[in-house]
């Protein structure tokens, strides 16, 4: 069970960079069409996009039988909304607005069966409707990939507190919240934004955790984040993928549709 979590976790520890993307289109199709492009992981955004419980359900399946694995951002670090994701199938957890040790605690332990943790019993997606209970209960603690997110000023200055409780697989920055906490919302290239993500990329570095900035960026400026040190590398958004791509080929279109009329 979980074969592909403990996969992407075994990478992730051994320092390889890893690619993914976010899904919000509430859409199994899109879903499906993204994990079959090959990323090794999606984040489904259930914090602000419209997903519900069904809809999350449908979303998880389209990833049956592809090595991508499916993790979910829920709508706040409750145990409650951790719960029911991972019941439902999700193979990691990304815990939104997680400031203090405390916190990342609390998010750690939602993910994981006692003793490790307080997780609620009753995995039954997860575990094929109970026909892999054992399997899945043997392997959930260690194969779980668990999530926090930064998004606030008062979260990097304890972030050196944050990162060091046990159970923490990846960080992940949220620059625009974080900007907001800094009084420059959406100017995330400010440089006191630019320099509190690099503090906590480097303390992410210095425990061999990977960690991510998400950006509805270019190539390039994902390749810079990736020069910083950042190992989760995230290439766009469902709807900013698709946005991109009509309207580069509309561009290219157009050119050639005015080329064809000079020549007549």
């Amino acid at each position: 069970m979980l074969t592909r979590s403990r996969l992407l976790k075994t990478r992730m520890r051994a320092g390889e960079v890893t690619v993914g993307a976010w899904l919000s289109l509430s859409c199994p199709s899109v879903a499906e069409i993204m994990a079959q492009a090959g990323f090794d992981w999606l984040l489904i955004d259930t914090e602000h996009a419209p997903y519900s419980q069904g809809d999350l359900e449908v979303t998880l399946m389209a990833f049956n039988g592809q090595p991508t694995v499916p993790i979910v951002r829920v709508p706040w670090n409750d145990p409650v909304m951790i719960k029911q994701a991972l019941d439902l199938g999700a193979e990691g957890i990304l815990a939104p607005w997680v400031s203090s040790p405390d916190e990342a605690r609390r998010a750690v332990a939602a993910c994981k069966y006692p003793p490790e943790g307080a997780r609620g019993f009753g995995p039954r997606r997860a575990s094929r409707y109970y026909a892999d209970m054992d399997a899945y209960v043997a392997s959930a603690n260690d194969a779980i990939i668990v999530i926090v997110q930064i998004e606030h000023i008062r979260a990097v200055r304890a972030i050196g507190e944050i990162l060091d409780v046990p159970g923490i697989d990846v960080v992940m920055l949220g620059p625009m919240d974080l900007s907001g906490s800094m009084g420059c919302l959406g100017d995330i290239d400010h440089p006191d934004v630019v320099a509190a993500i690099e503090t906590v990329v480097a303390e992410a570095q210095r425990r061999g955790i990977p960690a991510g900035v998400p950006l509805d960026a270019t190539t390039d400026r994902l390749f810079e984040w990736a020069e910083r040190g950042c190992r989760f590398v995230i290439a766009g958004e469902d709807h900013s993928l698709l946005r991109r791509a009509a309207a580069d080929a509309l561009v290219s279109l157009t050119s050639y549709a005015r080329r064809v009329d000079r020549e007549e």
